[in-house]
C-alpha cells in the first residue's frame, strides 16, 4: 500500500513539474519533494530515474539547482548510481554553466564523497574538471575553496595503491599554493597544503621522477617548505601590528600539526623540518625585535615582558609543543640522531638568546635543550655522536644560582612559581628545589605556604635520587647549587660506573641517599595531610605522594636486605652446614625480599587503579603514572628472582620462601599484563619464563578495556630496565651452579635497583591542578533504616538493600561519558565496627585510597563487568564460605541524567553473629567507548546490625 501511494505521489510530482500552468514556487517545492521519495529501494530508483528525466529538459535554474541537490540525495542511498550521478554533476561544472550551477554542483559532489568515499571510484575526468576550475582566470575564492574541499575528499578516496595514476594531477597543487599566497589570511592555501601533506603521507615513494621534475620522495620536502612560507606570511601583519587573531592562530596551528604529520611519515625529514621551523624563528625573531641576538656569555631574558610581545610569546611556545611532539616522534622512529639534536641546540639557543621571551618561556627551551631521555635516544656507541655529546657546549649555560636570581628577583611570584613548576615536570629537581625553597618565604598565606613547603620537601626528594647518577657522588643538594650549572648537562648523567654497580652492593652510599629521600618525601605528604584536616582536597597529590613514599620504603628494605644476603648468604652457600646462623640470616633476608617483592607487585596494581580512577587526566601524565607502575612491576620481578636459589636446577627445587616459584610467576604475569600491547619482545621472553616456572599455565586475559599505554621517549627508560631485567632473567636459566646462579641472581636484583635509580622520573603535569576527583557516594536504606535508625537485620535472615549510586564531581566537559554504572558490595565476619560507628553513610574526609582492599576490590570489580559485558554471568551476589565468611554483591545500574543509579540488592548473612558491620564497597563507569574507569568512593559503606529481638 505504501509504495502504491509513493508512486501515485511520484507521478503527481512528476506532472507538477512539466506542467506549464504550474508556478515557480510550487515546482521548486516539488523539487525538493522528490529528495524523500524514498520509501523503498524500487521508490527511490522510480525517484530518480523520473528526475533525470525532468533535468534534460528545459527547467528554470532555481529548479534545476534544488534538482541537483535531490538527486544527489536519491544517488546517495542508490549504490549502483553513485558513479553515474558524479559523472552527472561534473557535466554541470563547465564555464558554460552559470556560477550559481557550478556551485550547486561543487556541493553536491561535496555531500557524495562525505556520505561515503569509498564507494566511488578513480574517477579522471573529475579529477581534471576540478582542476580546470582552480585554474581558471578570475575564479572566486569561494569557489576555488570549495573545489578543494571536493578534491580533497577525492584524494582520501583513492586506494594508496592506484594513487600513482593521478599523482600528476594532484603535484598541481603545489601551484595552487604557490598562487594563493598573496591571500594569507585565505583559506585556500592551508586546504591546497593539508591535502598535498595527505598525498605525501599515502604516497609510496617512488625512484622514478614525474615528468622529470617531482617525484614521490621529493615531494614532501616542498610541502615542508610551503608550509615555513605561507607561516611567515600569516604572522606578517600581526607582528607588524602587534595584534592576537584567534583565526591566524588556529591556522598557525593547522599548519604545525600537517608539518608534524609529515615528520611522523618521513621521519627522515626531521632535520629538515627543524631548519624550516628555525627559519620562522629567525624570521619572528628579526622582524619582531629591535635588538638583534646577543651574545650567548649573557642572560637575554626579558623578565618583564610587554602585553604586545604576548602573541609572539604565544607563537613561540605552539612551536615548543610542535618540537615536543616532533622530538616523540622522531624516537619512536628512532630517527634521533646527532643532525637532529643539532638542529635543535640551534633553535633553542635561538629563541634564549632572544629578548623578547619571557622567563617562562625561557625555561621551557632550556631544559627542552637538555632534555635526557633525547639524548637517551642516541646510539652512544656511535664515535661522531659520543663526540658531540661529550663536547656539548656549555655557552648557552648559566650559573643555576644567578638564574634562580633573576627569576626570584626580577619576576612575579606566580612567574616563578610557573617555572619551578615546569622545571619539575621536566625532572630538573634542583631548580625546583631552589625556587620553592625561595617561594617559600615570600607567601603570605597559610594554605599556599603548606603546598609550596610540600612540592619543596617533594622536589628535595627527588633530587637527593637525581644526583645518584650523577659521577660526584656524594655531594648534597644544597652544596652541588653552589657548582653545578643548571641545567645539568645531558652527558653528566652518564654515569660511566653503572656497568660496575654490582661491586658496589655492600657499599651504604646507596642506601643512605634513599633514606633520606624516603624521610623527606614523608614530609611532603605529612605537610599536606596537615594542611587538609580530613578533607578530600588534595587527592590526587597525596594519593601520589603515598604511593611513591611507599615505593621508595620497599626500595630501602630491599637495599639493606640484599646487603644482609650479600654477606651472609653469597659466601656460605656451598658449605655443609646449611643451618649456620649465617646462613639462617640470610635465609631471613630472602624472605623479607619476597615479601618487598609482593609489595611491589600489589603498589604497581595501586598505580594502575590509581591512573583509572583520575577521569580527565591529560594523556602525558598517564603515561607517567604508568611508568611508574611499570617500574614497581619490574622491580617486583627482579627482586623475585634474586631469591630464586635453586639448589638443583634442573629439578626447580627452590631453597628459601616456600612460595618462591609461585612469587616468580606472580611477577612474570603482572609484568606480561602491562607490556602485552607495548613490547612484543620483552612479552615473548616473558612468556618462556612462564612456561617454566608456571606448570599449570593461567591464561592472561587481555585487558582490552584499560587504555593502551603510548610509550614515549620519557618512558622509554623504564623499559629498557625490563628489557635488562628480563634478558638476564632469561639467561639464569643456563647457569649450570646453584652457588653461581645465586650470585647472578643477586646481580640481577641490585643492578636492576640500581638502574631504576637513573630513570629521570618527573612528576606528572596534572599534579599541578587542584580539582576535585570524579568520584561516587553510595547510599543504602532497608525498610528499617528511616528517620535515622541504622540498618537492621534478625539473625537467620537475609539483608535486603536499597541501593543509589551518585556520581560526583562531574564536569560538563567530561570527556568520558557514564553508559553504564557497576558497583561491588563486600561483607565479611571480620568487618565488625563499635556501636557508635552504626548509624551514617558518609564522611566528609574519607580517603578511600588508604583503605587496603580498594585494590583487591577494584580487581573483582574489573573481571565482573568483564564477564558481565561477555553475557557469562548476571548480576547478583557470590558467597565464600570460610573460616571467615565473605558476602558479595554486584550490581549495575543505568544513570539518569543526574548521575543516580538505583538498585536492589540482597545480601545473604543469615549465617553472620550478632553484631555491626561495615559494608566496603567500590563502583565504576563504563563509557560508550568501552573503556573502564575506576570512581573512587567518596563516603564510607553502610554499617548493617545483626540483632536479636528484644523480650
Amino acid at each position: 500500500m505504501s509504495d502504491d501511494f509513493a508512486s501515485i505521489a511520484l507521478e503527481m510530482l512528476f506532472n507538477i513539474m512539466n506542467s506549464s500552468s504550474a508556478s515557480l514556487l510550487v515546482k521548486l517545492t516539488a523539487a525538493r519533494v522528490l529528495a524523500k521519495c524514498k520509501s523503498s529501494y524500487s521508490i527511490a530508483h522510480k525517484a530518480y530515474k523520473m528526475g533525470m528525466e525532468l533535468v534534460f529538459n528545459s527547467l528554470d535554474e532555481d529548479v534545476l539547482v534544488a534538482m541537483l541537490f535531490s538527486l544527489s540525495k536519491l544517488a546517495s542511498i542508490l549504490m549502483l548510481f553513485n558513479s553515474n550521478q558524479v559523472d552527472f554533476l561534473l557535466s554541470f561544472l563547465n564555464q558554460e554553466r552559470t556560477a550559481h550551477v557550478r556551485e550547486t554542483g561543487i556541493k553536491c559532489l561535496h555531500f557524495l564523497f562525505e556520505k561515503d568515499p569509498c564507494l566511488h571510484p578513480v574517477n579522471s575526468g573529475l579529477i581534471h574538471g576540478l582542476f580546470s576550475i582552480m585554474e581558471e582566470p578570475g575564479i572566486s575564492m569561494a569557489m576555488q575553496y570549495k573545489a578543494l574541499k571536493v578534491l580533497h575528499k577525492v584524494l582520501l578516496s583513492i586506494p594508496p595503491s592506484l594513487l600513482h595514476v593521478e599523482f600528476c594531477e594532484f603535484v598541481k597543487l603545489l601551484n595552487v599554493a604557490e598562487n594563493t599566497r598573496q591571500y594569507p589570511v585565505s583559506r585556500n592555501s592551508c586546504l591546497a597544503i593539508r591535502i598535498l601533506a595527505d598525498l605525501c603521507c599515502r604516497t609510496v615513494d617512488r625512484t622514478n621522477n614525474v615528468n622529470g621534475v617531482f617525484c614521490c620522495s621529493s615531494l614532501p620536502s616542498r610541502v615542508i617548505s610551503l608550509i615555513k612560507d605561507h607561516i611567515k606570511l600569516l604572522v606578517m601583519p600581526l607582528l607588524k601590528a602587534r595584534q592576537n587573531d584567534l583565526t591566524i592562530c588556529q591556522d598557525l596551528q593547522g599548519l604545525l600539526k600537517i608539518l608534524l604529520i609529515i615528520v611522523e611519515t618521513h621521519p627522515y625529514l626531521g632535520s629538515l623540518a627543524l631548519d624550516n621551523i628555525k627559519s620562522v624563528v629567525e624570521y619572528l625573531v628579526t622582524v619582531a625585535s629591535t635588538d638583534h641576538a646577543v651574545p650567548s656569555a649573557h642572560l637575554a631574558v626579558d623578565f618583564k615582558v610587554e602585553k604586545n610581545n604576548f602573541f609572539i610569546l604565544k607563537l613561540i611556545r605552539k612551536i615548543y609543543r610542535f618540537l615536543v611532539a616532533c622530538l616523540e616522534n622522531l624516537y619512536k622512529a628512532s630517527a634521533i640522531n646527532a643532525e637532529v639534536l643539532s638542529r635543535v641546540k640551534i633553535l633553542a639557543d635561538l629563541v634564549c638568546q632572544c629578548s623578547l621571551i619571557d622567563c617562562y618561556t625561557y625555561t621551557m627551551y632550556h631544559l627542552l635543550l637538555h632534555n635526557q631521555p633525547v639524548w637517551d635516544g642516541l646510539d652512544h656507541e656511535n664515535d661522531e655522536t659520543h663526540d658531540y655529546l661529550c663536547i656539548y657546549p656549555d655557552s648557552c649555560l648559566t650559573k643555576c644560582t644567578e638564574f634562580v636570581k633573576k627569576v626570584l628577583t626580577e619576576t612575579d611570584g606566580w612567574t616563578a612559581y610557573k617555572v619551578g613548576a615546569h622545571a619539575a615536570c621536566q625532572g630538573e629537581w634542583l631548580l625546583a628545589t631552589t625556587i620553592f625553597r625561595t617561594l617559600i618565604e615570600k607567601v603570605k598565606s597559610d594554605s599556599c605556604c603548606s603546598w609550596l613547603k610540600s612540592l619543596f620537601h617533594y622536589a628535595h626528594s627527588e633530587g637527593k635520587i637525581q644526583l645518584l647518577s650523577l659521577p660526584k657522588q656524594g655531594t648534597t643538594s644544597m652544596e652541588l647549587l653552589e657548582t653545578v650549572k643548571f641545567p645539568l648537562n645531558p652527558f653528566d648523567y652518564m654515569d660511566k660506573t653503572c656497568p660496575n654497580l654490582a661491586g658496589h652492593i655492600n657499599d651504604s652510599h646507596y642506601y643512605d641517599e634513599l633514606t633520606q629521600s624516603h624521610v623527606a618525601l614523608c614530609s611532603s605528604l605529612k605537610i599536606l595531610e596537615a594542611s587538609v584536616k580530613g578533607s578530600q582536597a588534595f587527592c590526587f597529590q597525596r594519593w601520589f605522594l603515598s604511593l611513591r613514599s611507599r615505593v621508595l620504603e620497599n626500595l630501602v628494605g630491599l637495599f639493606n636486605a640484599l646487603r644482609e644476603v650479600s654477606l651472609n648468604l653469597d659466601g656460605n652457600f656451598n658449605q655443609v652446614e646449611f643451618e649456620s646462623s649465617d646462613m639462617l640470616q640470610g635465609l631471613k633476608s630472602c624472605k623479607v625480599i619476597s615479601q618487598i617483592s609482593f609489595q611491589l607487585c600489589r603498589l604497581a596494581e595501586e598505580f594502575d587503579l590509581f591512573g583509572r580512577s583520575v577521569i580527565g587526566m591529560d594523556s602525558e601524565s598517564s603515561a607517567f603514572l604508568a611508568s611508574h607502575g611499570l617500574s614497581c612491576s619490574v622491580l617486583a620481578f627482579a627482586a623475585a628472582f634474586g631469591v630464586s636459589n635453586i639448589e638443583q636446577y634442573s629439578h626447580g627445587i627452590f631453597v628459601g620462601d616456600k612460595t618462591s616459584c609461585n612469587l616468580q610467576a606472580l611477577t612474570i604475569q603482572h609484568l606480561m599484563r602491562q607490556l602485552w600491547c607495548v613490547d612484543h619482545e620483552i612479552r615473548a621472553s616473558l612468556s618462556l619464563l612462564l612456561d617454566y616456572f608456571d606448570q599449570n599455565k593461567n591464561s592472561l586475559p587481555l585487558l582490552h578495556m584499560y587504555q593502551t599505554w603510548n610509550i614515549g621517549y620519557k618512558d622509554r627508560a623504564v623499559l629498557d630496565i625490563c628489557s635488562y631485567a628480563v634478558s638476564c632473567a632469561v639467561r639464569l636459566q643456563n647457569e649450570r651452579t646453584a652457588s653461581q646462579f645465586t650470585k647472578n641472581a643477586l646481580l640481577l636484583t641490585f643492578n636492576t635497583l640500581i638502574k631504576w635509580m637513573h630513570i629521570h622520573f618527573r612528576i606528572p603535569r596534572f599534579f599541578f591542578e587542584i580539582r576535585q576527583f570524579v568520584g561516587s557516594e553510595l547510599y543504602v536504606h532497608n525498610e528499617d533504616s528511616t528517620d535515622g535508625v541504622a540498618i537492621s537485620v534478625l539473625p537467620g535472615f537475609h539483608l535486603t538493600l536499597n541501593i543509589c549510586l551518585q556520581l560526583k564531581n562531574v564536569s560538563l566537559n567530561l570527556h568520558a561519558k557514564a553508559a553504564k554504572l557497576y558497583c561491588i558490595l563486600h561483607c565479611s565476619t571480620t568487618s565488625l565496627v563499635s556501636d557508635g560507628e552504626t548509624v551514617g553513610h558518609s564522611c566528609s574526609g574519607y580517603e578511600a585510597w588508604k583503605d587496603d582492599e580498594i585494590v583487591e576490590l577494584n580487581k573483582k570489580l574489573f573481571y565482573l563487568v568483564l564477564d558481565n559485558m561477555a553475557d557469562k554471568r548476571t548480576r547478583g551476589l557470590r558467597n565464600r564460605g570460610n573460616v571467615n565468611r565473605v558476602v558479595e554483591a554486584f550490581l549495575d545500574f543505568e544513570p539518569n541524567e543526574k548521575g543516580q543509579g538505583f538498585s536492589l540488592c540482597t545480601l545473604d548473612v543469615s549465617d553472620f553473629p550478632v553484631g555491626s558491620y561495615r559494608i566496603k564497597w567500590h563502583s565504576c563507569l563504563v563509557d560508550s567507548h568501552d573503556s573502564y574507569w575506576s570512581l573512587l568512593p567518596l563516603n564510607l559503606g553502610p554499617v548493617f546490625v545483626i540483632k536479636t529481638l528484644v523480650g
